[in-house]
């Protein structure tokens, strides 16, 4: 955590000097006793410290902001913060609403602030009881070119607020480094939202957020969303209010798209056939294999009623799963499938998992691979019940819809 002084000074233009000159040198763990050492030929120790602290989060943030090179961070806020794309995606909803006001409740470094004060002819107010990151808030919006009012303020006090008939709240899931999972234990907790007094409400989750917690919100009219980006699984959204939907949706965040709940039933079980399809994370975790199907306007079987794993007859190039030619399939036995793969004249593999107690690395040490390979993929699931190894081909290039 940064201190009022040692922000006073990367604020400063001194500071924005050094920082460019760190933009320019080897950040890596090898050169932080060079880096301090030539810092504090100028710097005292705090400033220095400071100082490399910040530029190496820039340098981890780029992946998540288009500007992250001149933003402010500290490592928690960072861990936190929503991706730009992922932000931007949320705003829309806001932006359709159509809501003047807009408040972010527990905005931390204004990584959401950022995408909601990009909605043409929106007021928003960003709300932390943290002044520093309130700060950092500011300078980041101030980067982009974009404005917020800032409100110093306890969430779990009387919100500060009037007239703000929408908001979006992100609650903080970690405490001193730790990941909190239960919402019971955000800071602070779930709960306080039942007192709240929005006609729109969105509120972030971890993605791995219990859905037996959100039973008593979901009763009540709320929508959840999960949401991924580049094939990973990014968060899950809490809707509720006038942005509320019944059930879950699987949202990708980097292509625009939505795959709304339908009701459709679940694809019918089925051995393994031509081709293995993994679903985007956001589809999995949403329970949506049935409007996934509806979506892609195929034949799609599982393969078990407790694993994610479809499979199909004819290819699909779909940005919505991940795809594999099936060269064959067995029960697993690690002297059977080792004699299968010597018969193919795979020596080297790349090993995924559903459903199996064996890590990729022990099934390589047990097969006596060599190691990975993009050639070949060996995946241990099940197959209605019976832990079994697929071999299948490379994977097919997919194509954006």
């Amino acid at each position: 955590m940064f201190s009022a002084p040692s922000l006073d000074f990367l604020l400063s233009p001194a500071g924005e000097a050094v920082l460019a000159w760190l933009r320019t040198q080897d950040l890596s763990d090898a050169q932080t006793l060079p880096l301090l050492a030539q810092l504090r030929r100028d710097l005292p120790p705090d400033l220095a410290g400071a100082a490399l602290t910040l530029a190496r989060l820039r340098q981890r943030a780029s992946g998540k902001f288009s500007q992250a090179e001149a933003m402010f961070f500290t490592p928690d806020a960072l861990e936190q913060a929503s991706s730009e794309v992922v932000a931007t995606w949320r705003a829309r909803r806001f932006a359709e609403g159509g809501y003047a006001r807009i408040a972010d409740l527990g905005c931390g470094i204004g990584g959401d602030t950022l995408a909601l004060a990009a909605i043409p002819g929106a007021t928003v107010i960003g709300l932390d009881r943290d002044p520093l990151r309130l700060r950092l808030a500011r300078a980041n919006l101030h980067v982009y070119g974009r404005f917020a009012h800032f409100v110093c303020a306890d969430l779990r006090d009387s919100l500060p607020l009037a007239d703000v008939p929408a908001a979006f709240f992100d609650p903080a899931r970690r405490d001193e480094g730790r990941r909190i999972f239960s919402v019971h234990d955000y800071v602070p907790p779930l709960d306080i939202i039942r007192g709240w007094p929005f006609a729109a409400l969105a509120v972030k989750l971890s993605p791995g957020v219990s859905l037996d917690e959100l039973r008593p919100y979901l009763a009540t009219g709320a929508g959840l969303e999960f949401v991924s980006a580049g094939g990973e699984l990014k968060e899950a959204i809490l809707w509720s209010g006038e942005l509320g939907f019944a059930g879950r949706r699987a949202s990708r965040a980097d292509t625009g798209e939505s795959l709304p709940p339908t009701g459709a039933p679940p694809p019918p079980l089925s051995a393994p056939r031509a081709w293995l399809l993994e679903p985007d994370p956001a589809v999995i975790r949403a329970g949506l294999l049935g409007e996934l199907a509806e979506r892609l306007g195929v034949p799609l079987y599982r393969l078990d009623e407790t694993i994610a794993y479809l499979t199909a007859d004819v290819p699909v190039p779909s940005g919505w799963v991940r795809a594999w030619p099936v060269l064959d399939w067995l029960p697993f036995n690690v002297g059977r499938l080792r004699q299968a793969l010597r018969t193919r004249g795979i020596r080297r593999a790349t090993i995924k998992k559903r459903g199996s107690p064996l890590t990729p690395t022990e099934a390589l040490r047990l097969l006596k691979l060599d190691g990975e390979s993009d050639d070949t993929v060996i995946v241990l699931t099940q197959v209605e019940g019976q832990h079994s190894a697929l071999i299948c081909g490379r994977m097919l290039c997919m194509m954006k819809e």
